[in-house]
């Protein structure tokens, strides 16, 4: 270990223990090593490793176990379970630009996201519109096929479409108004579903 280590591992500020964190990261970890090559492994572990080192007190204060294998925190997250004992994870955020983070459009879309049960929904009508509106571009001879969806993808991609309509719903119906400069967006990532 050399000079800037031990400097590094000395500006480390202890934070208390959050309970579940450490099955959550663990959960996580090991859904990335289930999906992934030995590289990405190694990067997954790097990064959360990075993270928990460099920012740990950062993490203990904001963190709210929705820890992503990208090494960012999720407002909201969703895994499906596989056969094979791995899962597709989503991580879905708020986003803005030009806002400070304490905007109150932002806390309340923030808190919009976090408090939805994305594991309780009921995805059954826009899965169906999905599917539709892809097999209707498959068959669209004007267009280039798209790729087949597997009902993994499907399924994160009707979640997506859920949570973006509540968000907006529920910005409206605490009566904030967005226009460019001022307003929040959605982002999501989600690990390989197919």
């Amino acid at each position: 270990m050399n000079d800037l280590d031990t400097r590094i591992r000395a500006a480390v500020p202890d934070v208390p223990d959050v309970p579940g964190l450490a099955d959550h990261r663990a959960r996580i970890l090991q859904e990335a090593r289930g999906r992934r090559g030995r590289r990405l492994r190694i990067w997954a572990a790097s990064t959360v490793a990075s993270i928990l080192l460099i920012g740990g007190g950062s993490m203990a204060v904001a963190g709210t176990g929705n820890e992503t294998p990208w090494g960012w925190i999720a407002d909201n997250v969703f895994s499906i379970g596989r056969p094979d004992g791995s899962a597709c994870f989503q991580g879905i955020r708020v986003m803005w630009e030009g806002l400070a983070a304490d905007d109150p459009i932002v806390l309340d879309a923030r808190a919009i996201v976090a408090d939805i049960d994305l594991e309780a929904l009921d995805t059954t009508a826009v899965e169906a519109q999905i599917l539709a509106d892809h097999v209707a571009a498959m068959n669209d001879p004007n267009e280039p096929a798209p790729r087949e969806m597997s009902p993994d993808e499907v399924k994160q991609s009707a979640i997506s479409s859920i949570v973006a309509e509540r968000l907006f719903a529920g910005l409206l119906e605490r009566g904030h108004e967005m226009w460019p400069g001022h307003e929040v967006r959605l982002s999501s990532d989600t690990t390989e579903c197919r």
